[in-house]
């Protein structure tokens, strides 16, 4: 099953007996409508503010077989984000190595082998717009020699992860100097959003069909309020 996961809702509960709605049970009620034996289970997780295409298998072994060989059955997947700034390049690539510190649930990025594990992030800018809502309570940290007008201009991008790594895109972005709009815990929050989420989303997933072999291609459209 894929679904196209709306931004503030958690894919599964962050613990077992959360009565808390997700992406997880609303499909296991809409299943058990057809028959009270039915039943989905998680193949891969979007964070809770990102917003965009998932798959659920309907079997424990299609679970098993898609988390297994989830790297080899991916042939494409392509995240929308707005960025601060203007990016260094219209094309580029992104790799480091990231670590993620469990105390605090935050992951680290290094530009060398530090020991943690390698993430690569293909990106295409898709155009530039400038910023139309600041908040007002404006950030107080302190300006600096590489602050420009750049932070006046937001960017659309498409990313195509090589890895996929916890807050890889959203790592990877705030490591140039160009975190995604919204994101509190990487960059600067809503100071520069033009509205109140994080402006991530999964748009193209395309994959390995497990049973029929078939490479089958899922699209969502940008959010209409990423556009520029």
């Amino acid at each position: 099953m894929i679904v196209n996961k709306k931004q503030g809702l958690l894919t599964v509960p962050t613990n077992p007996d959360s009565a808390e709605t997700t992406a997880l049970s609303i499909l296991k009620a809409y299943v058990r409508r057809q028959h009270p034996r039915n039943n989905v289970f998680v193949v891969h997780r979007l964070d809770r503010e990102t917003s965009g295409l998932l798959v659920f298998a309907k079997t424990p072994q299609l679970q098993e077989y898609m988390r297994t060989y989830w790297r080899q059955l991916v042939t494409k997947r392509t995240y929308i984000a707005l960025a601060e700034g203007i990016l260094p390049e219209q094309k580029g690539t992104i790799t480091t190595w990231l670590t993620e510190d469990k105390r605090n649930a935050m992951v680290f990025s290094s530009p060398v082998d530090d020991g943690g594990q390698k993430a690569v992030t293909h990106y295409e800018v898709l155009g530039t717009r400038p910023v139309k809502h600041v908040n007002d309570t404006i950030t107080t940290r302190k300006r600096d020699v590489n602050d420009s007008e750049e932070e006046a201009t937001l960017s659309l991008v498409a990313l195509n992860l090589e890895t996929g790594r916890t807050n890889q895109i959203r790592v990877h972005l705030a490591s140039i100097g160009h975190p995604v709009v919204g994101d509190r815990k990487y960059g600067h929050g809503n100071t520069f959003s033009p509205v109140d989420r994080l402006c991530l989303h999964a748009r193209i997933l395309e994959f390995i069909h497990p049973v029929t072999e078939q490479v089958v291609h899922f699209e969502t459209p940008i959010p209409r309020e990423f556009k520029v």
